[in-house]
């Protein structure tokens, strides 16, 4: 069971998280606390921003900035969700239409979304179903800033990616006339056609996550237009028959991780993954291996947990009132028992009094 403190105070809201099997004392020393005021600041994302909000933001940008952009998962097929997570105030958001029941339409709709309701301040980044071309056009056209394509394995799929996501005469990304009208949202900076200033906006974001694309990864890694890089792990341990965990140790696993980061580094390209702060040795793992592009929150997982956390914690609270409710009770019981009694003695003892004078 995860656990979760939270108050109120004058220096905003202060979380403390522990993972644990009963429900910790008020002395428990194993939290860990977060307080967004002391925290990192934010990256102000805004800058990166399109002159126009159905735009995609600057995230090629944004990740040479060098700072850890912080996300959120989004994976609620739901635009009055999406409207939620818009305002948490994570840098980018990572819309998995991959993993989750999207339609066309409804990723359109989220992606919009996201640059809207948070104001530009998060931008929208979309993992696809693999090689689904109708979904890459779709998200982009909607403003997605950047897009990964998982179960990337050879150079020639990330060739297929970077075609998708650019405009001639870098790709063959199709012109799409109902998403920027002329003279209504196609402001661009100086020097930049609509074309160009997408090409310069949107991230290509290549997704190993098998043996062979493990093989491969320098073939990918080093191609021009791949601008960051992620290892799904769960499905390269699957691929590699081993156990899905987080923190896997087997040295041919560790070789792989080793490798894929290793050709990152090399390349200058950016590392993007996930770690939620209760998992505390990972999280660090992760900033310590320079992930820049980081999840660190997901919708699903907020939900569940947190739901799960207030009824365990108001099931513990009631059971603790009633008790204590049980006690006061049976402690007046006692009073006034011992208050009869006292009485009861009291007349017994005057009555004998009485008998004696007489």
């Amino acid at each position: 069971m995860l656990w979760y403190k939270a108050c109120w105070g004058t220096e905003g809201l202060r979380i403390k998280l522990t993972c644990s099997t009963s429900r910790p004392s008020s002395s428990h020393k194993s939290y860990i606390t977060v307080e967004p005021s002391r925290s990192q600041p934010p990256a102000p994302m805004e800058q990166y921003a399109a002159l126009h909000p159905t735009q995609p933001h600057n995230a090629r940008a944004a990740m040479k900035s060098g700072k850890t952009l912080l996300g959120c998962g989004l994976s609620f097929p739901s635009i009055e969700v999406a409207r939620k997570v818009a305002l948490t105030g994570y840098d980018w958001c990572f819309i998995d239409a991959e993993h989750a029941p999207f339609t066309p339409v409804l990723l359109a709709s989220l992606v919009s979304t996201i640059t809207h309701y948070s104001q530009s301040k998060m931008f929208p980044v979309v993992r696809v179903p693999a090689h689904e071309p109708s979904f890459i056009s779709v998200a982009l056209d909607a403003g997605a800033a950047g897009i990964i394509l998982p179960h990337l394995e050879t150079k020639e799929q990330a060739r297929h990616l970077i075609n998708e996501c650019r405009f001639a005469p870098l790709g063959k990304r199709s012109y799409p006339p109902w998403s920027w009208i002329r003279g209504i949202n196609d402001q661009v900076p100086d020097g930049h056609t609509i074309m160009s200033a997408a090409n310069d906006a949107v991230a290509c974001i290549a997704q190993i996550e098998s043996v062979k694309g493990v093989e491969n990864a320098e073939d990918i890694i080093s191609m021009e237009g791949i601008d960051a890089v992620m290892i799904g792990i769960g499905d390269l341990r699957l691929d590699m028959n081993l156990p899905v965990v987080f923190e896997g140790t087997e040295p041919e696993y560790i070789a792989a991780l080793d490798k894929v980061e290793g050709l990152a580094k090399k390349y200058n390209k950016p590392l993007v993954g996930f770690a939620f702060p209760e998992m505390t040795s990972f999280f660090e793992d992760r900033i310590r291996r320079n992930y820049q592009l980081l999840m660190v929150s997901a919708d699903s997982y907020a939900m569940t947990y947190g739901m799960a956390m207030a009824g365990a914690t108001s099931r513990t609270m009631v059971a603790d009132i009633q008790k204590k409710m049980a006690e006061e009770k049976a402690a007046a019981t006692e009073g006034a028992a011992n208050g009869h009694e006292k009485v009861a003695n009291g007349d017994s003892a005057q009555q004998e009094e009485v008998t004696v004078s007489a």
